[in-house]
């Protein structure tokens, strides 16, 4: 089943944007305490700039990297084992179990589904033009992406 996207997952539009944003500090605690367990390294990425539309932490650990990105437009996660432009979408449920119910964390199959435009009726106009202009291919490029 497609996930359907809310207006401006994306953060694009021509007027006011209604997303609630995400929360930072409590991603950044969760990710540092999962790191904890399994006695790795982390480190961030802020997409405080117009791109990427998300943060990122990087989590190292025995020779296992993951990345967990969370839209900054809302509070939204996905875990990937591939680093940007070339993401794909894992579960972790180690992980995403420690994160409270006002996260959305989509499924790997949910992220990595094929992108349907005529699926998504809450995508505003901007939103439209920008996925026509960089053509992702699945949902999770639509939710975390590098579009300026």
């Amino acid at each position: 089943m497609t996930l359907t996207l809310p207006e401006c997952i994306t953060g694009f539009s021509y007027g006011d944007c209604s997303a609630p944003g995400s929360d930072w500090k409590t991603f950044k605690s969760i990710c540092f305490e999962f790191t904890r367990m399994k006695r790795g390294i982390c480190s961030f990425t802020i997409g405080d700039e117009i791109t990427p539309n998300y943060h990122q932490a990087t989590i190292t650990w025995s020779e296992q990297t993951m990345y967990v990105l969370l839209s900054r437009n809302y509070p939204v996660i996905g875990i990937s084992k591939l680093e940007p432009f070339e993401y794909e979408y894992i579960d972790v449920p180690e992980l995403t179990d420690m994160f409270p119910d006002t996260y959305q964390i989509p499924s790997a199959a949910e992220l990595n589904e094929r992108f349907d435009l005529s699926l998504q009726p809450f995508l505003n106009k901007a939103e439209r033009g920008e996925i026509k202009y960089w053509k992702p291919e699945t949902v999770g490029n639509v939710i975390f992406h590098y579009w300026d």
